[in-house]
């Protein structure tokens, strides 16, 4: 059983067939090579890898599964977490639904 939005606090429902799609859910941890920000040319920025990163598996579903089939691949959080002024990590956490698998 699962919820579904917009359904009554309390109900149930029943339907034939495909219902819910499965999810797959995984995280991409990206380092880079430390350095300050008045020295960019010194480093490997891990906010540039992941936005190119992020912007690559927008393709993924588009290239990858028919259009008839349902499927959807969100990055759902991304984290830089560092200081301001220096490059050393990011992550990455994208979420993929579909009904039937991605290859």
């Amino acid at each position: 059983m699962h919820n579904a939005p917009g359904m009554p606090v309390g109900s149930f429902g029943v339907k034939a067939g495909v219902v819910a799609a499965a999810g797959a859910f995984f995280d991409i941890d990206i380092h880079g090579r430390g350095g300050h920000g008045a020295h960019p040319h010194l480093t490997v920025d891990p906010v540039v890898v992941g936005a190119q990163l992020v912007s690559a598996l927008q393709s993924v579903v588009a290239r990858n599964v028919k259009p008839a089939d349902a499927a959807v691949l969100s990055v759902t959080h991304f984290t830089a977490a560092t200081p301001t002024t220096s490059f050393r990590k990011a992550s990455a956490s994208p979420a993929q639904r579909g009904r039937s698998p991605m290859r």
